[in-house]
């Protein structure tokens, strides 16, 4: 009897059966409060929980979402208003992801890269923390893998209208909508499936070609609307995290999350740039073309321009599934037979970063018990102090409202615009609703609020100065006796 059950078990039964394990361990490191969680997916929610619950809110003055909103909607069936929920099915995605990915790296190179690239990326920090966070990268990632099948059934199917075509449309918007590194897709979309010079001979010729010309026609008009579209209404990518230092963020994929860093990771960082663009360069030397391996190449590029934490993710991934198939082919060129000589440095390679991995998971552990704060976290905290006294009026305008109001479970407002801040009298006239504001006076975006609040410092006070940023109350004007 134990020897047919064991002859019935297959390597996949073994790797499904670690991906459950992996879940589990997982859900052990996520916290789960309302920190921590990502602007963009925070008003995703939020749209959808108001939607549910039939309440009337300003989320959809916070700008309008990503297409995550969409994605939430199977949340909403059951587990309306629950944050782990959300967080589980952002780890199912995840894992969804690895599987298609390590199924293309079974195709296009072999069981060997994808099993070891995949089981690497799981255990990152910086996957766990994409995922806590219900960040924009991982569902970067399964855009960009779903369109690469999608785009494989496209290429096989003889209809000109098939569903493969509009699931690919449509992950092209979804992966656009989420952060500017979406834009790789469409680009490298439309730059393999643009007309061939010689199509128009084949044509009176070949029903085939006809058939595949119309695919083209059709796809490429509707990665044109699409990327249009979402180009016009997310202009600008609002909800986006503050970008940092892109050598601290690439430093984060080896030591996690940032709050236990006393100095940022610039040393790592430049260790992880050096080897994305040695990954790179020999990528665009080989000039070995492929959907998927062309996306997250550009993409970890366009990503330069925003160095966040999911771009970290993106070039991780990128250096896993493209550097380690470079890796094995220069070992199989020493001509060495010993397995020292064909697979040393990728054993070493194994050996460092699994460690550097799992000590960083450990890190994120005492996070998540110890309850541990961003500084941005800090400030919503206080926000969040001051918002539970509910005998007083409380109306927020934050620079960060999604997550403001996931945290203080009050009325948030988005900060006033530019055109309202030029005036004095026009600008309380309009924000007299308003008790406090939050928001960061060191950036850019805020010059304008912060000098017309220092003119008004007999109307608005301080009550917390974070490095974050500051909450200012307002002093509501006493009716003469």
């Amino acid at each position: 009897m134990l020897s047919k059950i064991i002859h019935a078990i297959e390597p996949r039964h073994i790797g499904l059966f670690a991906l459950c394990c992996l879940a589990f361990v997982y859900m052990a490191l996520f916290r789960y409060d309302a920190f921590g969680i990502d602007e963009g997916a925070a008003r995703a929610l939020l749209i959808n929980w108001s939607i549910i619950d039939h309440v009337a809110n300003a989320t959809p003055l916070f700008g309008f979402p990503d297409l995550r909103a969409i994605m939430f909607i199977f949340l909403d069936l059951h587990w309306a208003g629950s944050l782990p929920a959300a967080k589980v099915f952002t780890l199912f995605m995840l894992l969804g992801t690895a599987l298609m990915f390590y199924r293309w790296s079974e195709v296009y190179d072999s069981p060997e890269t994808g099993t070891i690239a995949t089981a690497l990326l799981l255990i990152s920090p910086i996957a766990i923390m994409q995922t806590d966070s219900i960040s924009p990268g991982v569902f970067l990632l399964f855009c960009f893998a779903t369109a690469f099948w999608m785009n494989y059934y496209l290429q096989r199917t003889i209809r000109t209208m098939s569903a493969s075509l509009f699931m690919l449309i449509l992950m092209s918007a979804f992966a656009v909508s989420l952060h500017p590194m979406g834009l790789a897709l469409p680009l490298v979309l439309c730059l393999q499936w643009l007309p061939k010079q010689n199509d128009h001979h084949a044509l009176n010729h070949d029903i085939t070609t006809q058939i595949s010309a119309d695919k083209r026609r059709n796809l490429l008009i509707g990665l044109g609307i699409s990327t249009a579209l979402l180009l016009f209404v997310r202009w600008g990518w609002s909800g986006l995290e503050t970008s940092n230092s892109p050598l601290a963020s690439l430093g984060a994929i080896l030591t996690g999350s940032p709050i236990l860093q006393a100095t940022p990771p610039i040393g790592f960082g430049v260790i992880m740039a050096s080897l994305l663009g040695f990954v790179i360069v020999t990528y665009i030397y080989q000039r070995n073309v492929e959907l998927l391996s062309s996306t997250l190449v550009i993409a970890s590029l366009i990503g330069i321009f925003q160095p966040d934490h999911s771009w970290a993710l993106i070039a991780l991934t990128c250096i896993l599934f493209l550097g380690l198939p470079m890796l094995i082919a220069a070992h199989r060129k020493t001509g060495i037979q010993s397995i020292i000589g064909q697979r040393g440095l990728v054993i070493l390679l194994i050996i460092i970063f699994s460690s550097i991995f799992t000590s960083a998971d450990k890190h994120y552990r005492t996070i998540s018990q110890l309850k541990l704060k961003s500084d941005s976290d800090n400030l919503l905290a206080a926000a969040a102090r001051i918002a539970s006294n509910h005998k007083v009026d409380f109306i927020m305008a934050s620079q960060w409202p999604a997550r403001t109001m996931l945290v203080t479970k009050r009325d948030v407002l988005p900060l006033p615009p530019q055109s309202l801040l030029q005036d004095e009298d026009t600008f309380i006239k309009k924000t007299a609703s308003v008790t406090h504001f939050m928001f960061n006076p060191n950036a850019p975006e805020n010059a304008a609020l912060s000098k017309i609040s220092a003119r008004l410092s007999q109307r608005m006070q301080a009550v917390e100065l974070l490095p974050a940023g500051v909450i200012l109350e307002v002093n509501t004007p006493k009716a003469p006796e």
